[in-house]
């Protein structure tokens, strides 16, 4: 991860729409910090989501079984922890936000072949639950976990795919930058018309 990367990251972190879920508006060092003990972790991968050569989202995938969400579903083998953010506050709206996080979403199941994909935003997020919705996932309830009250979405594999089946989406893959650590996801994923 280069410097620019982490001033990147660390920028959004400082964000009003980001900050209040994230909790990781500290300074640059300590989150520097933070950032390289997630990207030396054996059960976590973060990824650096662009739209054409703008860096737009911040991903991270992680083992469902060495994390605390577990102990609060039937964890089962083929699940797959994500955690995400949408960067600038302009691509956090429905049709943006859609195209980002259906493409996340595609990139980790065809990536880590996953049967299930188990997320927890806050309950607050009144932008990505619904989006999760919408391409499939299902609320399991609410949970506490130490540091928020988050609604615990799980995004069923064929459930995604049936969804993408009633769209007209086209993925294309970029080419991998140096160290295999970011994905840059495609930009020509229509946007859904609204209705």
């Amino acid at each position: 991860m280069t410097g620019k990367d982490i001033d990147i990251l660390h920028t959004w972190m400082q964000l009003p729409h980001i900050a209040p879920f994230w909790k990781l508006n500290v300074s640059r060092d300590r989150f520097a910090g933070y950032l390289d003990r997630t990207l030396n972790a054996d059960n976590k991968r973060v990824f650096l989501v662009y739209v054409d050569d703008l860096p737009v989202a911040y991903l991270m995938a992680y083992s469902i079984f060495q994390d605390p969400v577990k102990d609060y579903y039937e964890a089962k083998n083929g699940d797959l922890g994500m955690h995400l953010l949408i960067g600038p506050r302009e691509f956090l709206n429905k049709d943006d936000g859609l195209m980002l996080i259906r493409a996340m979403t595609a990139f980790l199941m065809k990536k880590y072949e996953c049967g299930r994909i188990i997320g927890e935003p806050d309950v607050r997020n009144r932008i990505v639950i619904p989006i999760l919705k919408r391409i499939g996932g299902e609320r399991f309830g609410t949970i506490t976990l130490p540091h928020k009250k988050a609604a615990l979405m799980i995004g069923d594999r064929n459930r995604f795919y049936r969804y993408l089946l009633t769209k007209d989406v086209e993925f294309r893959k970029e080419p991998k930058l140096e160290d295999n650590t970011f994905w840059k996801a495609g930009a020509p994923c229509e946007k859904e018309p609204s209705n």
